[in-house]
């Protein structure tokens, strides 16, 4: 029963993650940019978490260990992974960055049998690589350019978002409120993202009311949501099953793409897609 919750806990958070590409297009060409969308979408989601947790009357009490915890992940694992995979598409194409940063699952795996004695199990190797060839079917080849600097930044947003999914793994997390931990993670990643759009004078306040909308959806959805059930989900079934799981992700994107942006459809989406719902099959199978 616990498998199974975790299970839908991480599909319902690469459902929700899935769906922030399209509502950030959308924010972009309403006069919002990356640090503005960013900051506001941390900010939104740490204002609606704070309501919620002060209503329900939920503790926010933390120990020193676990804010220092909270902040190392949040700056390192969350913030400056996004911030990483975003600067390295200044220099290499969307497909080149994503095929990197996906193969962050391969990496916790590892990390977690290195670290929490993780079981590495022939299912969950096949599961893995199957996923890692769906992620490479669905990519643009297209987009694929090569340049070793944005190669570098895309492998770090990888390294620290695997970072990231065995923190939240953590035992000193285990008794933290799911919202109060999503809460200060906002809290950590809105402050940090203001700070690098003042610093680097990026900061738009000329947005549409609409962009406005889409990116308290992104707050809500892909954030309070997202983070929310991903944390619940780390907690049920482990870093390692968690980032494969995750991979769903993508496919969330582009079918949203095709029916709110009328992007085309092809054999390799359908092709890639299909591999990759087989590598969660497989992965749950009992």
């Amino acid at each position: 029963m616990e498998k199974t919750k975790g299970i839908l806990y991480i599909i319902l958070s690469a459902s929700a993650f899935g769906i922030m590409p399209i509502l950030a297009k959308l924010s972009y060409k309403g006069g919002a940019n990356a640090y503005s969308t960013l900051f506001l979408r941390f900010l939104f989601a740490a204002i609606m978490l704070f309501y919620y947790l002060k209503t329900k009357g939920i503790s926010m009490k933390l120990t020193k260990k676990q804010s220092i915890l909270i902040l190392v992940i949040g700056v390192f694992g969350f913030t400056l992974t996004t911030s990483s995979l975003y600067m390295s598409y200044n220099y290499i194409g969307i497909g080149m960055a994503s095929m990197i940063f996906y193969i962050y699952p391969s990496i916790v795996t590892i990390l977690a049998y290195m670290f929490y004695k993780e079981k590495i199990y022939s299912r969950k190797i096949i599961s893995l690589i199957i996923s890692l060839m769906g992620i490479y079917i669905l990519i643009d080849k297209a987009s694929v350019s090569f340049n070793i600097k944005g190669i570098i930044l895309a492998l770090i947003a990888a390294v620290l978002y695997s970072l990231y999914v065995l923190g939240a793994s953590n035992k000193e997390f285990k008794n933290i409120n799911s919202y109060v931990l999503t809460f200060y993670i906002s809290c950590t990643s809105a402050t940090v993202m203001f700070i690098a759009a003042i610093s680097t004078n990026n900061f738009s306040i000329h947005i549409s009311f609409y962009a406005l909308v889409a990116i308290l959806l992104i707050a809500f959805i892909s954030t309070v949501v997202a983070l929310m059930a991903f944390l619940e989900g780390v907690r049920l079934i482990g870093p390692s099953k968690a980032s494969i799981l995750s991979t769903i992700e993508p496919i969330v994107s582009l079918i949203l793409g095709i029916i709110i942006l009328g992007e085309a459809i092809s054999s390799r989406i359908i092709i890639g897609s299909i591999m990759i719902v087989l590598s969660v099959v497989i992965l749950t199978k009992k």
